[in-house]
């Protein structure tokens, strides 16, 4: 498979020795990470990044990750990039325990999962959650210098797109493509204590973030038993609390949820 691996010569990122991952607490890219770092036992040193500052766009964080995302993973000195592709690194990297199948079919649903996970986290998953929490990921005054260092235009179309909101119609149709892959997981868990049969697997990491973002910003999970009951079984595991509560507000939902709408609510407000 090919990785996103970036070739450097900076010094300060390929001294970097052992496994150096840069995230963000609440980033549900930044969980499926430290959830597979955790499953696999592995040691990790921990940079945390603070996206409200925008610590991800200073020069020395854009040395690492061209496009200025979280999380981005150096591993002896070399930057690996992109969450889901940061997955399938560790696991070729480090293949025991295992979190693909043996089973090529399983294997083969497993990376489904994944990708399917990379495809909708535009385009469904951060339009629900921008969108139902107001919208305005960034400050006007702050787009034309992220236009200038993103290299993927894609993205900017996005944060400009999100500066006057999201349309009760664009929400709606990102809820419906949410809705449809949770229809998906409630019939694969009907039978099966994990996505893809017996076994934690890079499906069931992939996904359990997106419920715990959505979930914690008030996505409607009720129609999907199958799903909350896996959600509870995830809970027990060691893996979640290292990666995932660890790193959660110790506060309510509807106190982050109303936090986010004040956030989006200001940047709309603050013209600089």
């Amino acid at each position: 498979m090919n990785m996103p691996i970036l070739e450097t010569e900076d010094s300060t990122i390929t001294s970097l020795k052992g496994i150096h991952l840069y995230h963000a607490g609440m980033s549900n890219c930044s969980m499926r990470v430290r959830l597979a770092l955790e499953e696999k036992g592995l040691t990790w040193i921990s940079h945390e990044v603070d996206l409200g500052h925008q610590e991800n766009l200073e020069p020395w964080y854009l040395a690492i990750h061209p496009k200025g995302l979280v999380p981005a993973l150096v591993h002896d000195g070399v930057p690996v990039t992109e969450s889901n592709d940061i997955l399938h690194y560790l696991e070729e990297t480090f293949p025991n325990p295992a979190l693909l199948s043996s089973n090529p079919a399983l294997a083969t649903e497993e990376n489904e999962w994944v990708d399917l996970a990379a495809s909708l986290h535009m385009k469904a998953i951060k339009t629900w959650v921008y969108g139902s929490t107001g919208g305005a990921s960034k400050k006007r005054s702050d787009m034309m210098h992220y236009a200038e260092i993103q290299p993927d235009k894609s993205l900017v179309a996005f944060h400009t797109h999100s500066l006057d909101g999201f349309s009760a119609e664009e929400i709606e149709t990102a809820r419906k493509m949410l809705a449809d892959v949770f229809d998906r997981m409630e019939a694969r868990l009907k039978d099966n204590d994990y996505l893809t049969g017996d076994a934690q697997s890079l499906a069931d990491i992939a996904w359990l973030p997106q419920y715990v973002l959505l979930n914690m910003l008030g996505f409607d999970f009720r129609p999907y038993p199958g799903i909350l009951a896996w959600a509870k079984r995830q809970e027990q595991r060691p893996s979640y609390h290292r990666a995932v509560a660890d790193w959660m507000p110790k506060v309510p939902n509807w106190v982050v949820r109303t936090g986010a709408k004040l956030m989006r609510f200001y940047r709309k407000l603050k013209p600089a």
